[in-house]
């Protein structure tokens, strides 16, 4: 797959997981997805999710595993093309590191 059709897909799967888990979540927490990555075989796609609170993101995870596979399904019916791969979520210690950082910096600037 090139690398342009590899990241279209990896912006429409993030676009249609992300309204999948607008309308199934319960709404007791912020969960977005930051990104979406193939691994190197295309036979799963790792998505980087941030959650707020920080508290509920073990919730927000037991949520997203126990939807993968709906989660799956719903964008293969909303994305056109060959096979989709297998769903992965896993928080964004990047994500979270950026926030923390920023964070520091208020309280510095305080």
């Amino acid at each position: 797959m090139s690398a342009h059709h590899q990241q279209s897909l990896e912006k429409e799967i993030r676009k249609y997981a992300s309204e999948y888990i607008t309308r199934e979540s319960t709404r007791m927490s912020l969960i977005t997805l930051t990104r979406a990555e193939f691994s190197f075989d295309e036979k799963h796609v790792v998505i980087y999710v941030s959650v707020l609170p920080e508290r509920a993101e073990p919730i927000a995870m037991n949520f997203l595993k126990r939807h993968q596979d709906d989660i799956r399904q719903y964008v293969v019916k909303h994305v056109r093309g060959g096979n989709m791969p297998w769903f992965r979520f896993t928080l964004d210690a990047g994500e979270k590191n950026r926030q923390k950082v920023d964070e520091l910096l208020r309280e510095d600037e305080e």
